[in-house]
């Protein structure tokens, strides 16, 4: 429960490092931020992360076969977290779709000036946190900082907060993650809007997406529960993600509604606390630049048709979930379980098959791309960025909080990271 984690067992078995409205492929790997031979990148201005070489990590000795615990962080110290302090360095980032990538470039876009924080957390310093915002005047600890947990203030967590829609932090992993993991955490007391007309959680309800988009922001509002990317995660513009999701656990508070929530015997509009979880299907055409390629939603005990959006059940806001996503034998596993607006207590949790639904960029450093490959590219790209290159390959990173430097505002609470690996 301390600020620098636990170690548990003998081997410390992260492999060697490497390392979206909100809801609106990625280049080969020459071109891509994260692919194996791209350059490395650092949106604080610092030394670039460290790039995984795909070596798989040494398997944990003795002990029976299952799920060992590698690192668990539960910011129980009274210290506070040490954030170091803002950079206004400039953003070297090679990705089309970068906050001055070659996307925005092209329509005359410019990114504003932005400061930007980031530290390693934890035992190891096996968690980073990063954050960044367009504000001057408060520290960094102002958007990430342990606190007195809302439902028990004998216990702590660790709480984000975009003061601004600006505003942006982000938690992932250091290093990249392992063939074969199991990553959970805590989420719990999330205000990030309510989905209803009006301001929807912001403060003045005339924020706009701005300068990536001239969009309004408060149409929507809301935070990633955990999610798996493509590329080391950092706070970017929301279209970004769009492009380097694999997998997804996450909430867009938006009205008017265009997804639809199960709520236990059929599908309602709604817009109102949403919980979805997704994986981004790399196969099928569809979707478009700003959104990235269409999803396949996990909702009433299946996944759905490619492109429905649809939830698997509301959250309520002062409730504490736990969210979990493993990946193992080929197949990811999405999980939540806690006290939901329509199910009440329960757990939901889908597997779905890498490869044979080629979830996009699904295949890591030393594995195909196979049957998943598609050399297309989005109109305004061109053929040097295909959605998915032969010879590309991609690690898997973690990552929870607020992402997007254009959407969101409110806080949210994040507690008992754990990361798993499996022992044979």
């Amino acid at each position: 429960m301390s600020v620098f984690g636990r170690l548990r067992g003998v081997w410390l078995v992260i492999g060697v490092a490497g390392v979206a409205s909100a809801c609106e492929g990625a280049a080969g790997p020459s071109v891509t931020p994260g692919s194996p031979t791209a350059p490395a990148t650092s949106s604080a201005g610092g030394p670039p992360p460290p790039v995984s070489d795909g070596a798989a990590p040494p398997d944990p000795p003795g002990g029976p076969r299952g799920w060992v615990l590698a690192y668990e962080e539960t910011f129980e110290a009274p210290a506070p977290l040490a954030l170091g302090a803002w950079s206004s360095a400039p953003v070297v980032d090679t990705d089309p779709f970068a906050d001055d990538g070659s996307y925005f470039r092209a329509k005359g876009v410019r990114p504003p000036t932005t400061q930007r924080a980031s530290a390693a957390i934890g035992r190891d310093g096996w968690l980073t946190v990063e954050s960044a915002s367009r504000t001057t005047g408060a520290p960094p600890a102002a958007l990430a900082q342990t606190a007195p947990d809302p439902g028990n203030p004998s216990n702590r967590a660790l709480r984000i907060r975009s003061i601004a829609h600006t505003d942006a932090t982000i938690v992932r992993p250091t290093k990249a993650l392992p063939p074969a993991y199991r990553v959970s955490v805590r989420v719990g007391f999330p205000s990030f809007g309510d989905g209803k007309p009006g301001k929807n959680g912001y403060d003045s309800g005339n924020e706009t997406a701005e300068p990536w988009s001239t969009s309004s922001a408060v149409d929507q509002n809301g935070f990633y529960w955990l999610t798996i990317l493509d590329t080391p995660p950092r706070p970017h513009n929301n279209t970004w993600i769009h492009h380097h999701r694999k997998v997804v656990v996450d909430s867009d508070n938006h009205s008017p509604a265009w997804m639809q929530i199960w709520d236990g015997a059929k599908f309602v509009d709604s817009g109102e606390h949403p919980i979805m979880m997704f994986a981004v299907d790399g196969r099928t055409a569809g979707g478009n630049e700003r959104i990235g390629k269409p999803f396949l939603s996990y909702s009433s005990g299946a996944w759905q048709p490619s492109g429905e959006i649809r939830a698997v059940d509301a959250y309520k806001a002062s409730t504490w979930y736990t969210v979990t996503i493993a990946r193992k034998d080929g197949h990811f596993t999405l999980s939540v379980e806690g006290d939901f607006a329509f199910g009440g207590k329960k757990k939901y949790e889908g597997t779905i098959d890498a490869a044979a639904r080629c979830v996009f960029h699904q295949n890591r450093p030393g594995e195909p791309s196979g049957a998943c490959t598609d050399t297309t590219s989005w109109p305004a790209l061109g053929p040097q960025h295909p959605h998915w290159p032969a010879d590309g390959a991609w690690d898997d990173w973690f990552m929870f909080g607020d992402p997007h430097e254009n959407y969101y505002e409110g806080e949210v609470y994040y507690d008992d990271v754990r990361l798993e690996v499996w022992r044979d």
